[in-house]
């Protein structure tokens, strides 16, 4: 595989210039902006601009509460982590929560050793589609493609578990 020299000095030096750092800030504050009056998560948390990768920054959508969280550790939570590169301007999902399985996937063979399966699995189980790497216009249009994404999760979440808090899946042999 060769590299670039030229590509990759020219994204070293848009990463640490100032000019770009600022706009990705006023992006930031744009997207935080757009998703917090139509987002339907319980937490949304938009990340901070840190200076080793100063053009990504990372994005969670929260189903439970705070206090709802399993052990009080944000990672047992049910939740989407979108990321979001302002550089390429594009997005997918960096990581999402998991849910126990219902007693009828437990004898599925793909779910044989599995305790869990992600929030993106039972999406796709119900017959929707995986978040794959896109591009996005404006902040505007970005808030949406996540909102839409996270609203398609969670109707399948709340029909495979049967609601708030999402823990453990109820699906049995007869309503499959």
């Amino acid at each position: 595989m060769a590299y670039d020299i030229n590509n990759i000095m020219a994204k070293e030096n848009a990463m640490h210039d100032p000019k770009n750092i600022e706009e990705w800030s006023k992006q930031r504050e744009m997207l935080r902006d757009y998703l917090t009056p139509i987002s339907t998560a319980e937490n949304v948390s938009v990340g901070k601009i840190c200076g080793f990768c100063p053009y990504i920054i990372y994005v969670r959508m929260d189903a439970l509460k705070r206090e709802d969280w399993p052990n009080n550790i944000a990672g047992n939570s049910i939740f989407i982590d979108f990321e979001i590169d302002f550089l390429n301007k594009k997005v997918e999902v960096h990581q999402s929560g998991h849910i126990y399985l219902s007693p009828y996937d437990k004898t599925l063979p793909q779910y044989k050793y599995l305790c869990m399966k992600s929030m993106q699995n039972v999406l796709v189980d119900n017959g929707g589609k995986k978040f794959r790497k896109q591009g996005y216009k404006d902040m505007k249009d970005l808030a949406n493609k996540m909102q839409k994404y996270y609203a398609q999760v969670m109707t399948a979440v709340i029909d495979y578990t049967g609601g708030y808090p999402y823990k453990e899946g109820i699906k049995k042999a007869e309503a499959a």
